[in-house]
């Protein structure tokens, strides 16, 4: 059935609402709107497209075909719409007001108060409001539009986002105090496959970073262990084995305990660091901005970083090294 008029932006957030919450009552508190007339915007926009987009039940919403089919345009449209309106907003205000921006479990912890401190005074019009969460969680955030940015670790599928490279962290071996590597310098990731290495949970990118490292997986493949690096620091000290982790985050372990460091031979292993935001926002010059500010504080904090132009890839697997360019 044709579509007899284009459907209105209070029928479409109305749709993409319910289909993010599940439950009327919940996506209209998260309008500030009313639940009859929550209710009554789906209504018109089933008239409008002639067929059934959700389906009611006692205790949550069902998506019907339909609904999944159009869901993604729906969702694009709002999208555009908040856009339009932020444009409006910053005009000749770059940087400024509430910006809601993610940050991943295991960068966090030593990046956030740097980010806190140094956004108040480089850019003081700027209110940040942070927030922590996995890669998945953040990117599946980013694109409903309840974040406006997020840094995160770059070597993932990145769903459609725009990215801004920042720069490579290294990654280095948290070993017990006792352990014959302690001090190294020169491991190569062939020796890992002798380790009893603990790692992350699924969901974790540095799960993803350790296994990349292990890719022979010997006779001591690397084992998941728990949802936290602090977990794994813990069992690291008490001697149940070895595992990846990144070296800002030596910071954090003063009082965790007897724990010793090992490091990979050069060109070493990196992670990338960037920060990504939609494609569709208008935004795109601040948050190149806002990148280039937050390299520059973590710099200035002495977190260990490698410029993008100094760093250099380690192909674990062909055993070759090979320089990394800027992305």
């Amino acid at each position: 059935m044709p579509v007899s008029s284009l459907p209105s932006f209070s029928q479409l957030r109305a749709f993409v609402a319910l289909c993010d919450h599940q439950h009327f009552g919940v996506a209209a508190g998260a309008l500030g709107v009313s639940q009859p007339s929550l209710s009554q915007a789906i209504t018109a926009l089933e008239k409008r497209v002639g067929g059934e987009l959700v389906e009611r039940t006692t205790r949550r919403v069902l998506i019907t075909s339909l609904g999944e089919t159009l869901l993604p345009y729906a969702r694009e449209a709002v999208l555009a719409a908040e856009a339009f309106t932020e444009a409006v907003a910053s005009q000749g205000a770059a940087l400024s007001g509430t910006l809601r921006l993610g940050l991943i479990p295991t960068l966090a912890p030593y990046l956030a108060p740097i980010i806190l401190d140094g956004l108040e005074r480089e850019l003081p019009r700027l209110h940040p409001e942070l927030r922590e969460m996995m890669t998945d969680d953040a990117l599946d955030t980013l694109n409903r539009g309840r974040l406006d940015a997020a840094v995160i670790v770059i070597d993932v599928n990145l769903r459609r986002t725009a990215v801004v490279p920042m720069y490579d962290e290294p990654l280095v071996l948290l070993i017990p105090a006792d352990h014959p590597w302690a001090g190294r310098e020169d491991v190569d990731p062939a020796e890992l496959d002798d380790q009893k290495l603990l790692m992350l949970d699924e969901g974790n990118c540095l799960r993803d970073q350790t296994l990349a490292l292990c890719q022979r997986y010997g006779v001591n493949p690397p084992i998941a262990v728990a949802t936290t690096l602090a977990t794994v620091v813990g069992m690291v000290t008490h001697g149940a084995g070895a595992t990846v982790i990144p070296e800002g985050a030596l910071r954090l372990l003063e009082s965790a305990g007897a724990f010793a460091v090992a490091r990979f031979a050069e060109p070493g292993a990196v992670r990338r660091i960037g920060l990504v935001h939609r494609t569709s926002s208008s935004r795109g010059e601040d948050f190149t901005r806002l990148a280039e500010v937050v390299t520059n504080l973590a710099r200035d904090a002495d977190l260990p970083m490698r410029p993008l132009s100094e760093s250099v890839d380690l192909d674990v697997g062909a055993g070759r090294r090979t320089r990394r360019g800027r992305s």
